[in-house]
């Protein structure tokens, strides 16, 4: 459960509910305290509660009247009224309108324990069939932005069922490559993460909050959209992101917004054969002219005379045409040479180009038999040692690939290859395996255990723990007893 509201006017008494509501064995993130009705409304009306347990006799606003004004809000907490046996006349009224349980004076522990179990269970229901149908919901998304087939109905149907798990109106869309952590992507009522095919992520933001998620991504290379003012054109608003995105990526500018966006003037021009000609060189292995002939296709790119579209397409068939030449003699490097067409899972059109060119240099090694595939072993696992000692630390790719001197792309690719999994999961995997070591075999608290792991923020680590075993550290500690 993550909030509860306790509205009591007799200070003592509510202090006493609150004690046996932390000693009751649920987990409650946040208990918030109300001296009367009035106050506890306005709390209801600015923030979405679970659970509220109220008095019914209070100054200001009785609880009746705080009963009776819930159930306008569109969202209303499970109710539990709490009274004397000469208020009893109220609990017809009480229940009738919504209240779950009616607990008499003086409080019993085990009545306010079983409450509060009940109440954890419809909860965790009601959270499993909203995440169901939000996560049905974004899969339609996903397929309305991604697919051109799409119909001027089901775009309609597909937006009104998205709209409520993401109420923003006037709204930008971000449209990013990769990004090593997308945890903190989501902020109800502000912005919203949805993953993208071939690499083109976005989010949907609140116009207001525009420059948060711009923090957010700060230091990776991405698109804006201009603003909108209704749902119903988030595909329009994507493709114009996804647009910018790409023109990041070629430009190598940071961002490109669509506000300030201007085309430019001259048409682009056909640069096929060029591409070409750099497939036959390659197959022929005429390995310098080939990376010559590119560069200058590269650098038409970044001036705007050729398309970017035109460029991942003419990769797309230089490295396919080099695949099937090879088929016999890559055997089990098809997987590497594969990476090289997700283009727009590199930043830039040079952080790309850096691993053609490498992979281009060193084509005689990925083609014959004799790789030094130990030494690479060797730097991956001293790689994985270096994790191991200094999980607990500040720790991200660019110091790791730095330490084992290898190139941060090609440390990426290489480490993936080999563990079978990307830095940052291998990295939260190590974290939260030393995690249920200090919850088993110490009496840490969690938020303790946290730091020793290497999360500044209880939250992250909490949010990341239950994301990998399913529980909380909680939950998870009280499990082995």
């Amino acid at each position: 459960m993550r909030t509860l509201l306790l509205v009591e006017d007799e200070k003592l008494i509510r202090k006493g509910i609150r004690s046996i509501i932390e000693r009751s064995g649920v987990e409650i993130e946040e208990i918030i305290e109300c001296p009367n009705g009035e106050e506890a409304l306005k709390i209801l009306k600015e923030r979405e509660i679970d659970a509220m347990f109220t008095d019914i006799r209070m100054p200001k606003m009785d609880g009746v009247t705080l009963v009776n004004e819930v159930q306008k809000l569109d969202h209303k907490p499970l109710i539990a009224a709490i009274s004397g046996f000469d208020e009893f006349e109220y609990a017809v009224e009480l229940l009738r309108n919504g209240v779950r349980d009616y607990i008499l004076k003086p409080v019993d522990r085990n009545k306010i324990t079983k409450t509060l179990e009940t109440f954890q269970k419809e909860l965790a229901f009601s959270e499993t069939e909203y995440n169901r149908r939000k996560r049905i919901a974004i899969q339609q998304l996903q397929y309305m932005l991604f697919y051109d087939n799409v119909t001027e109905v089901e775009v309609e149907n597909i937006c009104c069922a998205v709209h409520p798990y993401m109420p923003v109106n006037n709204f930008v869309v971000f449209c990013f490559g990769n990004m090593d952590d997308t945890d903190d992507l989501t902020s109800q009522g502000k912005y919203y993460y949805v993953q993208g095919e071939n690499y083109m992520n976005m989010i949907i933001a609140d116009d207001r909050y525009k420059l948060e998620v711009a923090e957010k991504l700060k230091g990776s290379y991405y698109g804006i959209s201009r603003k909108y003012f209704n749902f119903m054109d988030v595909k329009q608003a994507f493709c114009e992101a996804a647009k910018m995105r790409k023109t990041a990526f070629e430009t190598c500018n940071h961002v490109i917004d669509a506000a300030t966006y201007k085309e430019p003037e001259a048409e682009f021009q056909y640069g096929v054969k060029v591409m070409m000609q750099t497939a036959n060189l390659i197959c022929s292995n005429k390995l310098d002219e080939a990376l010559a002939q590119m560069q200058l296709f590269v650098e038409g790119v970044k001036e705007r005379k050729y398309s970017i579209d035109e460029f991942e397409e003419q990769m797309d068939i230089i490295i396919s045409t080099t695949m099937k030449v090879y088929k016999n003699t890559l055997k089990n490097k098809e997987n590497e040479v594969r990476e090289l067409l997700d283009m727009f899972s590199f930043q830039t059109i040079d952080d790309y180009m850096m691993v053609v060119n490498d992979w281009i240099k060193n084509f005689n090694e990925l083609i014959g038999t004799d790789v030094d595939e130990h030494k690479t072993g060797q730097k991956m696992e001293k790689a994985i040692e270096y994790i191991k000692e200094n999980y607990a630390t500040d720790l991200n790719m660019a110091v790791v690939s730095n330490y084992i001197s290898m190139n941060y792309s090609l440390f990426s690719f290489t480490f993936k290859q080999y563990t079978g999994t990307n830095f940052v999961n291998f990295l939260k995997n190590i974290r939260v395996g030393e995690a249920k070591k200090l919850l088993t075999e110490t009496d840490m608290k969690v938020n303790e255990i946290s730091r020793a792991v290497g999360y500044d923020h209880e939250k992250h680590f909490m949010k990341t723990f239950k994301s990998i075993t399913g529980l909380t550290p909680s939950q998870y500690r009280n499990n082995l007893g």
